[in-house]
């Protein structure tokens, strides 16, 4: 059996001592408005009985309470992992399409500007192929951390695909694509050798950008990004 805390201690011998105090300060004012006399039996009765019946009952009242504090607790964590989960990609930890969709949206109807990015991973089919999905794997976390690395807190960032990431950076966070480009494949491939500890294979990530103007929606500046990142990936050397 689990033993009480010290709110239900605290609570319950606060409670039993104002239970008393009443109790006799009652019973007190009463003797002496009536001038009535009494012995040690009845003072001592006066004492021990608020307390034999206040505290067992402060104590299950008390305990009862800390239950459904500990339950309505446990219950919202249960809530707010639920939504987590519902909002995240399984394997990343990123924002999901949808819940990236909603928020993007949200923020162009704020009208809060900024760039757009789409990118995938180069290759990884060939990856698949080779070593493995386990390795595949790698290659995916590689490039979610590089891109949370370089882009940074401000930036929402979601997989929407299997080898597929997008971006949205706010006005105050916007900056070069070239150099955001080879930070993030920097990053990504160091992170990628060091989970996977294969020194020979390279991994890379082809981007697309955007500007995003107040008032753009989700799909019609995927569709623009989409073909900024298509013409990069054309021209990239085969594998």
């Amino acid at each position: 059996m689990k033993k009480p805390t010290a709110f239900v201690w605290r609570n319950v011998l606060i409670l039993t001592g104002m239970v008393t105090f009443v109790s006799v300060g009652l019973s007190t004012g009463i003797r002496f408005f009536y001038d009535a006399k009494s012995d040690g039996i009845t003072i001592f009765v006066r004492l021990i009985m608020p307390v034999i019946i206040a505290f067992p009952l402060a104590f299950i009242a008390f305990t009862w309470i800390e239950r459904l504090e500990q339950a309505y607790a446990s219950l919202l964590k249960e809530v707010r992992e639920l939504g987590r989960q519902a909002s995240t990609d399984p394997l990343t930890g990123l924002l999901n399409r949808r819940s990236f969709e909603k928020q993007f949206d949200s923020a162009m109807q704020h009208r809060s500007g900024g760039k757009f990015i789409i990118a995938d991973v180069d290759y990884l089919k060939a990856i698949n192929d080779q070593h493995g999905h386990v390795i595949g794997d790698d290659a995916i976390l590689a490039c979610a951390t590089a891109m949370s690395q370089v882009l940074g807190d401000e930036c929402l960032i979601a997989r929407i695909g299997g080898d597929e990431f997008c971006a949205f950076l706010p006005l105050g966070a916007a900056r070069s694509l070239q150099q955001m480009s080879v930070a993030i494949n920097e990053a990504a491939d160091r992170d990628f050798k060091l989970r996977s500890r294969l020194d020979d294979v390279t991994v890379s990530i082809s981007v697309g950008m955007a500007p995003c103007p107040p008032g753009s929606s989700f799909r019609e500046i995927m569709a623009r990004t989409d073909s900024d990142l298509y013409r990069k990936k054309i021209r990239r050397p085969e594998r």
